[in-house]
């Protein structure tokens, strides 16, 4: 395990789907070991949103904070030059009989975002265009002690330092 200087307080947000159907042992792998690195003091606080949906509108979301988060995650990756697709997708949704069309988010089954205080360290699923980066790659790293592994990744500032979307599940 990662020896953390708790200076870094070092704090994971992970979101889960909700709206899926035989993913949920997968989720509670990915839940049980980011709540074992918070035991182990390798994260300082790690919360979980487990209602963050497969679909969300400006018009639709009763909770704003998922595009405003995806907004600050597409920004972590432009700054990296790395793509949040194919595990995000933004993308414009028509619906049959009406001329309304809505910028709408595709979000990931399991994703995961690592701050250092106000930074955003790093977004999983993640790809540079030869690699992907899973959230299972940014777990293992911890577990194995590579302290350095996060620093390929430009962090960028952020406004906050708690999730913008309400807690779900204890972590």
């Amino acid at each position: 395990m990662m020896d953390q200087n708790h200076d870094q307080q070092l704090r994971a947000e992970l979101y889960l789907r909700g709206d899926t159907y035989g993913t949920y042992d997968a989720q509670r792998d990915v839940l049980e070991r980011v709540r074992e690195l918070e035991t182990e003091n390798v994260l300082d606080e790690s919360t979980v949103a487990d209602e963050w949906q497969r679909i969300r509108t400006l018009n639709e979301d009763r909770r704003d904070g998922a595009l405003a988060t995806y907004d600050e995650f597409a920004a972590w990756a432009q700054r990296n030059d790395y793509a949040l697709e194919p595990a995000f997708e933004r993308r414009a949704r028509s619906y049959v009989g009406l001329s309304r069309i809505d910028d709408v988010v595709v979000f990931p089954v399991v994703s995961l975002a690592i701050y250092e205080r106000d930074r955003l360290q790093a977004v999983f699923p993640c790809s540079d265009g030869e690699r992907n980066y899973r959230v299972q790659d940014c777990l293992d790293a911890f577990e194995r002690g590579d302290e350095g592994w996060l620093t390929q990744f430009d962090t960028v500032t952020v406004d906050r330092t708690a999730p913008r979307l309400e807690p779900g599940l204890d972590a």
